[in-house]
């Protein structure tokens, strides 16, 4: 597509008439060349496509590290409280009530769903606070990362790419950001205990600020959504789009927060960023065999089909962590993590990158089985076909004898009518008694039955 627009725009640079040979012959080269650039820029906007949002925010950590002045002005400006009121605007907006409340039949699963993000996921937190690593802002990273509710399109997006219930996924996503706010202010304290350095983490400031920025901007955005015309079909039809704006802006973060750390001269050594990044994978398998288990044990639901797409509606919902929301609880804690925000969020970075490439992995593998099952599907049907077609063709065959066969018959009654009839023309013209023509009519009384079962 590249290629033909930028060859129509060099079309329009040289107007048809009024250019000699040497003027065609470049025009040529360029449309040749152009048609070059765009097949060799394709795999890179293919990469660029699927992968922008790890590509924003490795490249805000990359320019937070390089750039950090330029960062910490902006963080001045308080631009992480305006991203993350406009992410969650966005999200209010992408939200499909009416597609969620499909997926109430699947009380069990929701349930499960439910209790796994909000309680059972985040337990594994107090694992994750044992490792013995410095800065110990990088382990309370990724111990605040794994008390979030669900991701808030990851989710969703993989199970629809996974042929899962995409009406669970939704439910499960909406109801565990809204709940979360509610829980989290309790559930984080009492996970991370005195891994603050001896501040405390206050429920009830956390909640407001929760509330604030969280749930005040995703209302808002599903108000827009259902009170005002057309808002609904825009957002649905421009849902790639409205993704790059929220990736953008979630790329700003970790600029701005890691420009602070790097202003403040805090240098993170190697080793600990490898393994809080090997922690992280820990972290996401933990939560893929756990939920794996655990929605094997769900009862079907609309057959087996339907069964094994609330599986894995649950398996990849329940089993990621949603990056946003992680953003406004960071924020809400600054003033207890202070300079070192940014390094506490690196973590959280690393392990969200982690999810979503592993998560990719595991639905490449299922559409893989999805193509096999309906090429195996699909053979079986064309070999049932081909089965009724050729026992078609002998059925065919066999009345056609059988057809064959009554005319064969007809043909030899028709005969012998005919033999009977001769003879007594012959007999006709012999002298004899009685009435040769009722005889005639007597014997053709005789035959025409004969010749009428026959045909039958």
């Amino acid at each position: 597509m590249a290629g033909r627009h930028t060859a129509s725009l060099v079309t329009a640079s040289f107007p048809a008439g009024g250019a000699g040979p040497a003027a065609a012959s470049l025009l040529r080269q360029c449309q040749l060349a152009a048609a070059a650039a765009a097949r060799a820029c394709a795999p890179a906007l293919a990469f660029l496509d699927q992968h922008f949002l790890p590509l924003c925010l490795t490249s805000g950590v990359a320019a937070g590290c390089a750039f950090p002045a330029a960062g910490v002005e902006a963080a001045k400006l308080n631009l992480s409280t305006a991203v993350t009121f406009c992410m969650f605007v966005i999200a209010g907006v992408q939200l499909r009530q009416e597609e969620a409340f499909k997926a109430l039949q699947a009380k069990g699963a929701l349930l499960y769903g439910l209790v796994s993000i909000l309680f059972i996921t985040p337990l594994i937190s107090l694992a994750v606070l044992q490792l013995p690593l410095q800065p110990r802002e990088l382990v309370l990273g990724l111990a605040i990362f794994c008390c979030m509710p669900t991701a808030l399109s990851a989710g969703i997006t993989f199970t629809q790419a996974a042929g899962g219930n995409v009406a669970v996924a939704l439910l499960l996503t909406v109801t565990s950001n809204m709940l979360g706010v509610f829980t989290m202010p309790f559930v984080l304290p009492a996970m991370l205990g005195g891994s603050l350095g001896g501040a405390r983490l206050e429920p009830g400031p956390l909640l407001v600020r929760l509330i604030y920025s969280v749930l005040i901007p995703t209302i808002i955005g599903a108000a827009i959504r259902s009170s005002v015309p057309g808002a609904a079909a825009l957002a649905d039809s421009k849902k790639r789009e409205l993704a790059r704006v929220s990736a953008l802006l979630l790329g700003l973060v970790p600029w701005t927060q890691v420009s602070k750390t790097v202003a403040a001269g805090v240098v993170l050594a190697p080793g600990p960023l490898a393994v809080m990044l090997v922690a992280g994978v820990a972290v996401h398998l933990s939560y893929l065999a756990l939920n794996t288990a655990a929605a094997l044990r769900l009862g079907e639901v609309a057959g087996p089909k339907g069964a094994r797409d609330i599986r894995r509606a649950v398996i990849l919902t329940a089993s990621v962590k949603t990056l946003p929301v992680a953003v406004a609880v960071f924020a809400s804690l600054a003033p207890v993590l202070g300079g070192m925000l940014g390094v506490a969020l690196v973590p959280a970075l690393m392990a969200h990158l982690s999810q979503i490439l592993i998560d990719s992995a595991i639905v490449a593998r299922w559409q893989a089985q999805a193509r096999a099952e309906a090429a195996a599907a699909a053979a079986a049907a064309e070999a049932a076909a081909a089965a009724e077609a050729e026992a078609a063709v002998v059925a065919g065959a066999a009345e056609q004898r059988r057809l064959q066969v009554e005319r064969d018959e007809v043909a030899v009654v028709m005969a012998a009518a005919a033999d009977a009839s001769g003879g007594r023309r012959r007999r006709r013209h012999q002298p004899a008694g009685g009435d040769p023509q009722g005889q005639e009519s007597q014997s053709d009384a005789v035959l025409a039955p004969a010749a009428a079962g026959a045909v039958q």
